[in-house]
């Protein structure tokens, strides 16, 4: 009996690596494409980057490619490059959302295999149209890029990346054009660029043409990035001035935990911003304001609550340092009757030395789904007693800046928490209704030392450059920074350690708003209009051919 289950379980074992070793070879190039794009994202060096879809993009142009197997070619690929650029969705799963290990790899592999079907979509789209109005292997190419470029900024995602962040990421001038065009338009034409390229490849037997077409790319590619250059010295006008420190206090999950439990951390943790704030005001005596990172006060805030034990607690502290305070804390609404349970916000406040609310607390809006929120839950209440560790905080109505007056004049504070500098939309509202100054308080501690924090960083600072405001970011844990108008990144805070830094943040009053925030992502437009020109040439050319 063992030998014969040896035997069965040897043949099935030489079958199943028969059957992969025949599909990898099949998806050879969407494997290729896969392993580009994730190795060119966000921390690596963006080595492929113009040329890491080519491969697959390529593959499916073949005639024998069908829209099923183009789907699948595609589906390789997305599951690829999410399995090397968000490995961390295991971590956090299991940092966040305390599952074990295997659970949290079971999620990792599961949003490897969902999140980013518009990849797929996209190729097995183009495959169709290709069949259907016989487009040449150059018109599916751009075909296939169009598509991909409208359905990254519509496919409902939780972390919107794209390749446009990796320019300000290697500081690529050409990232200076986000005012004009946003970061999706950016990766539109990185994405135009992968299409190009492919075309070079399908014409390499004709290599006169190939190379004048190779040569054309580069020349265009140099002539974007010294506009860039160009554009980006546009911003170098100052006309305001203040000194802000961040405090990053290296607060780890569990205290946090603990904290929002109510289990005495919350004064432990109180003490230690105000002890780190203490002594960052000996090292930086000309500070004009402190920040404090999201929910680093670990309890309410509002004007209506500063008799709480913890507002005092911090009250006493910040009184020695005579200075204002920006700081991530809870907020609630009175309550009207005892009766009366009101939601609790994650809020962002802005508060003399007394505590006093200097202006209304922003309360965040963009909420993370199963982190701040249970999708469905209004609808359905009882799932929130299925799953009670899934928090469930209030929406504020933002985006709202807050209000700062000093001798020298009003400053207006743009206020984003965690995850909401990732919405271009949300930061063009801030710089609509006037902010000065972003600032962004996030809390990166669940997802480890993995690449996260390092992807968070620079597609948060993204926005500053397509509103062209300046933008101080705190964290917890790291990375902490700020970068102004004109791109330049200051110092930056190392990861998982006590940390404080004074940043000058110079700043434009009254700035004017950019291209950008007047039009938002105009350039969708122009994509159909391209699109529709690609396909229609493919289409009479395919009926002049017959005829």
């Amino acid at each position: 009996m063992d030998s014969l289950t040896l035997y069965v379980t040897n043949t099935m074992m030489k079958r199943w690596f028969q059957f992969f070793k025949h599909k990898a070879y099949d998806f050879r190039w969407a494997i290729l494409s896969g392993i580009l794009v994730g190795t060119s994202y966000i921390p690596f060096p963006p080595w492929a980057l113009i040329f890491c879809y080519t491969p697959l993009w390529i593959y499916v142009t073949e005639e024998s490619s069908s829209v099923k197997k183009s789907f699948w070619a595609g589906w390789v690929t997305q599951f690829i490059l999410t399995l090397i650029g968000f490995h961390w969705i295991a971590y956090t799963a299991h940092e966040f959302g305390q599952l074990p290990w295997a659970v949290s790899y079971l999620a990792l592999l599961l949003f490897c295999a969902f999140m980013h079907l518009y990849i797929p979509v996209a190729v097995a789209a183009g495959t169709w149209l290709r069949l259907r109005f016989k487009l040449s292997g150059g018109q599916t190419l751009f075909t296939i890029a169009l598509l991909h470029a409208l359905l990254e900024r519509t496919w409902p995602v939780i972390f919107e990346w794209h390749l446009g962040y990796t320019l300000i990421w290697s500081k690529i001038p050409m990232y200076h054009l986000a005012d004009l065009v946003g970061f999706h338009g950016l990766s539109a034409v990185v994405l135009l660029f992968n299409a190009w390229m492919g075309y070079v490849w399908l014409k390499q037997s004709f290599v006169k043409k190939a190379l004048s077409h190779l040569s054309l790319l580069a020349l265009t590619f140099a002539a974007l990035v010294g506009w860039g250059f160009w554009h980006g010295k546009a911003w170098n006008k100052f006309d305001g001035e203040t000194k802000a420190t961040v405090v990053q206090a290296n607060i780890g999950n569990l205290e946090k935990i603990y904290a929002e439990q109510g289990r005495a951390y919350q004064e432990v943790i109180t003490r230690k911003f105000l002890d780190l704030s203490f002594a960052a005001m000996q090292k930086y005596p000309q500070t004009d304001i402190l920040i404090w990172p999201e929910t680093a006060f670990p309890d309410y805030l509002d004007q209506h609550l500063l008799d709480r034990k913890h507002a005092q607690i911090l009250i006493s502290g910040l009184q020695p340092l005579s200075r204002p305070l920006i700081t991530g804390a809870y907020s609630k609404d009175p309550k009207a009757d005892e009766k009366q349970d009101t939601s609790t916000y994650n809020a962002l406040f802005l508060v003399d030395p007394l505590g006093n609310n200097l202006d209304k607390p922003y309360r965040k809006t963009e909420l993370l789904a199963f982190g701040e929120y249970l999708p469905l839950s209004e609808q359905f209440p009882f799932l929130l007693k299925l799953l009670p560790f899934v928090s469930n905080f209030g929406r504020g109505h933002g985006p709202e800046v807050m209000k700062w007056d000093t001798p020298q004049g009003s400053v207006r504070w743009g206020g984003q928490i965690c995850y909401e500098g990732l919405y271009p939309s949300f930061t063009r509202g801030l710089a609509e209704k006037g902010a000065d100054i972003l600032v962004n308080v996030t809390n990166d501690s669940w997802f480890g030392k993995t690449f996260e924090p390092q992807q968070h960083l620079y597609m948060t600072l993204a926005r500053a450059i397509e509103v062209r405001r300046p933008l101080v970011r705190s964290t917890n844990t790291g990375v902490s920074t700020a970068v102004l108008a004109n791109g330049d990144v200051l110092q930056k805070s190392p990861l998982h350690e006590e940390w404080s830094g004074q940043f000058v943040i110079k700043y434009l009053k009254n700035a004017p708003l950019t291209f950008f925030v007047q039009w938002g992502h105009w350039d969708w437009i122009v994509i159909l209009l391209v699109l529709g020109a690609v396909i229609g040439r493919g289409a009479l050319n395919a009926r002049s051919r017959r005829s």
